[in-house]
Formats: C-alpha cells, structure tokens, sequence
C-alpha cells in the first residue's frame, strides 16, 4: 500500500515547490538583454546581458537610433541627425554585406548573427560591425527593425561575471569590481538593478 505524505510534509514540499517555480519565473524575466534609460552627456550607456546559466556581460556603450527605409534590397535610405543618406548596399551572401559611401570612399561591413528573420526585407536582423565613435574604431552591433527603426551599438568596454537571485533580491559580481547587491524587478520590458552607489537604474529590454 502507498503511504501518504504527512500533511505538513506535504505543504512544505508544496512551499518548496512553489518558492522554487516563482524563482524560476522572476530568472526567466531577467534574462535577455537591456539599455540602461539614463545616457551620459556623450551618450554613454550601460548595457547589461543576462543569460540563463547565471552569466551576464556589460557593456558600456555608445548608443545611436536612427530611420531607414530599404529601397529593393540594394538600396538604404538613413534619416540621420544631419539629414537624409543614401547609401547603397552590396551583398556578398544574405549574411554578408556592405553599406558604401563611394563619395567618401568608406563602407561598413556587415556580419549578420542569427538565422535571417525576414527574407523580403533582407537588412532585418542583428549585425556585428565597427563604429567610430570619438575619433576611435569599435566593434559595433546595428539592429535593423521591421518598423524602420536602425540601432547602433558601438561598445567602448565590456566585462563579464556572474548573477543571483535570492528572493526579490539579486548579486552581481564582476571580477575586480565591488559586490553590487540589492532588490530588483523586471516586467517584460522594463528592468530595476540596484546600482554602486546605493540607488537604482532603469533599463530597458532590446
């Protein structure tokens, strides 16, 4: 005959497994990728990284947005801070291009990451590049969205450690930085992080 669990072993296995599912749910919130909403007065940003084995990445980052529009698939139309650019886009393969500035004789090679997501519009997607930010060369990311929207991210530094969650509480740790330690929380598109100084920063998933 099956013996029964005793009913309060069975509401602490009960507590446990619900404690265990909301941990699980709250780390499944976190992961992905987020910009912080405060930008430096050079338009700095801080980009953190989650990823579901308790490893993060942050960046600091340069962080500029601006509208295109893709005439056939051989053309980019940039609306740019200083006006309108035509550039035209060669292809290697549907993972390899360029954008060409024949009139100032530079291009921007472009490594798709990821599968393609939408092959009438072939620019959509994720881009590993380089960016010139202050005089300087930097490995880049540029997003092309589906809505015209065109991110540049040209990382200045990038560090790597680890992340906890306890609770509604979460750790980070950087090598050779302080423990940053404190409540958080995270909808699906907005994120709380304490930060060194004993405040808070907002970020926003991308």
């Amino acid at each position: 005959m099956r013996r029964l669990l005793h009913p309060a072993l069975s509401f602490i296995f009960f507590v446990i497994l619900a404690a265990s599912a909301v941990g699980q749910s709250r780390h499944n919130q976190l992961v992905g990728r987020w910009r912080s909403t405060d930008v430096s007065p050079t338009g700095i940003s801080a980009i953190f990284e989650f990823h579901d084995d308790n490893r993060m990445d942050s960046y600091s980052a340069a962080i500029s947005e601006e509208r295109y529009r893709l005439v056939g698939t051989d053309t980019i139309v940039l609306q740019t801070k200083n006006g309108q650019e035509t550039r035209e886009v060669e292809w290697d393969s549907e993972d390899r291009a360029r954008i060409e500035d024949e009139a100032a004789g530079k291009s921007i090679e472009l490594v798709r990451l990821g599968k393609i997501p939408d092959s009438k519009n072939p620019l959509v997607g994720e881009w590993s590049t380089t960016r010139e930010w202050n005089g300087g060369k930097y490995p880049a990311r540029v997003f092309f969205f589906r809505e015209g929207k065109v991110l540049w991210l040209a990382t200045l530094r990038t560090e790597h450690g680890r992340y906890l969650i306890q609770g509604n509480n979460i750790r980070l740790e950087v090598p050779g930085r302080p423990v940053v330690k404190g409540g958080f929380a995270a909808t699906e598109n907005r994120l709380i992080l304490p930060n060194p100084n004993g405040s808070v920063s907002n970020f926003d998933r991308f």
